[in-house]
């Protein structure tokens, strides 16, 4: 795929995902007006992670059913195709339930053993277990989506699933707003399962229009059925590394102090901003390009739509992860710093940030390196990856946590997804004869040196900014206001320069773009 259709494919769906962390930023800050850092929103995060943790069977889910489905509409196979859908759909929503039903029978045990800070006091341990019995329900529409989405993008329709986190986060800014003081951390859990559901109908109606429509077809021996669930068992371990980290550091974080968890999570939560807005509709886009060069075995448009596909992550998340970590402060202070959010979460929650950003980058490229390994339907050397990775991570948490709390736990991430990501290219480099890791190289000396020109005028201006503003909100806002246009212009005066071939299609994009405009003016 050319650079020129990645980054004009990937436009409007930047646009929704940025939308829906706009949403997101909303509903954060509500989250930290409405509870604060307590063991109230310690519950609702560590439910939420138990949720997150185990999306990634429907994540893993998707990932195998794409290349699959991508051969099916190779063919032409038209009942063949539906059948195979409604096969998937139906055995995936039965085995969710049964699954669904022991985690909610089994949801004291499961919070006494992976969040046991929380059973310490009675009246927040019987608090854990309902909202937690309740956000289990979510599990459901979360399998029916995977299945959907995967269908929508395996035909290259990336918009409804780029919007799901918009339509949810809706939902839950109207609970927060208006309903979060009468029925509590309680209701918002149920707020979630809609925000859930609400993610699954989005994507019913261009579902529809592609032709595909619910049938009773339940088929658990059948072969295709059978191949797909040994491909997503070491997918699901691989790409459950990120939420299992988080997952094992919240159960860390339960016992340092109350309300680290969420200090954990509002740090984890401003640091996958750029990651989730680019790299997750990067990867989305390239995913189903890469399975389909894969089955026409074409190695040198496959290398190439992976190097540009790494490079343009590159181009937006370094100088993302350099902007975050300098501006961390008057950042949380806008987003979180209000109501029941006070001085002190401030500084615990920038200190474990400033720690987290590096990871940013790994996980973006990582995730686009992931799906390159699923294209070639290599899933065993992702999972070993993941494996070394988790490992690292608990040794790392356990040797930091005493010395440096929350902060600790934040390095291990980063520490721990640094290295299994360079691994990766190396893993892969190894296995194609060669990923251009030479042009990547130079590619990411050339960003990172521009990233930090950028970085220094940053840390200059939020100094000054705070000198003569003071650290408030005013103060705040105007430093990040006047970082990033200046920031942005110092950027990408200085990326021009350096010559990176993808950050020049993007002008060459938009600049066609405004060319089409002036004319139709």
């Amino acid at each position: 795929m050319a650079s020129k259709k990645v980054i004009k494919s990937s436009i409007i769906v930047m646009i929704l995902i940025i939308l829906g962390k706009v949403l997101a930023l909303i509903r954060d800050s509500l989250i930290a007006a409405k509870f604060g850092v307590t063991y109230v929103t310690d519950i609702y995060n560590f439910a939420l992670g138990i949720v997150y943790l185990l999306t990634t069977i429907s994540y893993g889910l998707t990932t195998t059913f794409i290349p699959l489905h991508t051969e099916h509409l190779q063919k032409n196979n038209e009942e063949h195709k539906n059948r195979f859908v409604n096969n998937v759909i139906n055995v995936s929503s039965i085995i969710t339930i049964i699954i669904t039903v022991l985690l909610i029978i089994f949801a004291k045990d499961i919070i006494y053993i992976f969040g046991h800070g929380l059973s310490k006091d009675s009246k927040v341990f019987d608090s854990s277990i309902q909202v937690t019995r309740i956000m289990m329900l979510s599990l459901v529409f979360i399998s029916l989506q995977s299945v959907v989405t995967g269908v929508l993008q395996s035909h290259k329709e990336f918009y409804e699933p780029a919007a799901m986190a918009m339509v949810s986060n809706i939902v839950y800014v109207i609970y927060l707003v208006f309903f979060a003081v009468e029925f509590g951390i309680k209701g918002f859990a149920i707020a979630t399962v809609i925000g859930f559901f609400m993610q699954f109908l989005i994507n019913i109606p261009k579902y529809k229009k592609l032709g595909y429509g619910y049938k009773l077809v339940i088929k658990f021996k059948d072969p295709e059925l059978i191949n797909m669930l040994k491909l997503m068992i070491p997918i699901i371990i691989s790409t459950s590394v990120v939420q299992l980290n988080l997952f094992i550091n919240r159960s860390f974080a339960t016992n340092i102090y109350g309300g680290a968890v969420t200090v954990l999570d509002f740090a984890n939560k401003i640091n996958t901003l750029a990651y989730e807005v680019f790299a997750i509709g990067i990867a989305m886009i390239v995913y189903p390009t890469l399975s389909e060069l894969a089955v026409k075995e074409d190695k040198t448009e496959y290398k190439n739509s992976l190097s540009q596909a790494i490079n343009i992550i590159m181009i937006i998340l370094i100088p993302a992860a350099i902007a975050i970590a300098v501006l961390r402060e008057p950042l949380i202070t806008i987003i979180f710093k209000r109501g029941a959010f006070n001085n002190e979460a401030l500084k615990l929650t920038a200190n474990a940030l400033l720690f987290y950003c590096p990871a940013m980058i790994a996980y973006g490229i990582r995730d686009v390196l992931n799906k390159a390994f699923y294209s070639i339907k290599d899933s065993k050397t992702p999972m070993v990856n993941s494996f070394i990775g988790i490992v690292l991570n608990i040794i790392i948490n356990l040797i930091v946590i005493k010395y440096m709390k929350v902060s600790g736990l934040t390095l291990a991430i980063t520490i721990s997804a640094s290295v299994t990501t360079i691994m990766m290219i190396w893993n892969l480099h190894k296995k194609l004869d060669g990923i251009k890791l030479k042009s990547m190289w130079n590619s990411f000396l050339k960003i990172t040196f521009c990233s930090s020109v950028m970085g220094l005028v940053l840390f200059i201006i939020n100094k000054v900014s705070q000198l003569t503003m003071g650290t408030g909100m005013k103060g705040s806002l105007i430093s990040i206001l006047v970082s990033f246009l200046v920031g942005m212009l110092v950027y990408i005066t200085c990326i021009y320069f350096a010559n990176i071939k993808e950050f020049k299609y993007l002008l060459e994009y938009f600049n066609a773009k405004r060319n089409r405009v002036n004319n139709k003016l």
